[in-house]
């Protein structure tokens, strides 16, 4: 059964419309601070719906088991890359953890790591959608 790609590409859009106004956005700093954080909260869903997504389709596709983690989320990421849906696990180990600390806890730092790994999940989500439309059966 393919999977439904729609609502993680909406998420993408969604994501890089946030980043593209926080870019335009100069001048007043307020604005560009609730901008952050705009893109902050749409880093997190579209993280989300992407982990769930690769998730679904290696349960579909590899083995049920291999899709659920045990301890962590390191052995289907891992998966994820051995079957070419994702580059660089590394990159989503760190998507994983910056999506962790925006969600418990708000500082500077936090918002901050946030921020930088929603500018780099932009590229990454895309390569998931567009390996998943290959192998989408």
């Amino acid at each position: 059964m393919a999977l439904k790609l729609d609502t993680l590409k909406r998420a993408l859009h969604t994501l890089e419309e946030a980043i593209e106004l926080y870019k335009e956005q100069q001048v007043n700093q307020k604005l560009q601070l609730a901008l952050q954080d705009s893109v902050i909260q749409r880093f997190e869903y579209t993280y989300e719906l992407a982990w769930k997504t690769m998730k679904r389709w290696i349960s579909d596709n590899v083995n049920p088991e291999s899709a659920e983690p045990t301890f962590t989320r390191k052995e289907p990421l891992r998966l994820a890359a051995r079957q070419g849906l994702i580059e660089d696990p590394l990159r989503w180990f760190d998507y994983h953890e910056a999506r962790a600390v925006s969600a418990h806890t708000y500082n500077e730092a936090n918002a901050d790591q946030a921020f930088q790994a929603a500018l780099a999940l932009v590229g990454d989500v895309q390569y998931l959608i567009d390996r998943l439309e290959k192998h989408n059966d």
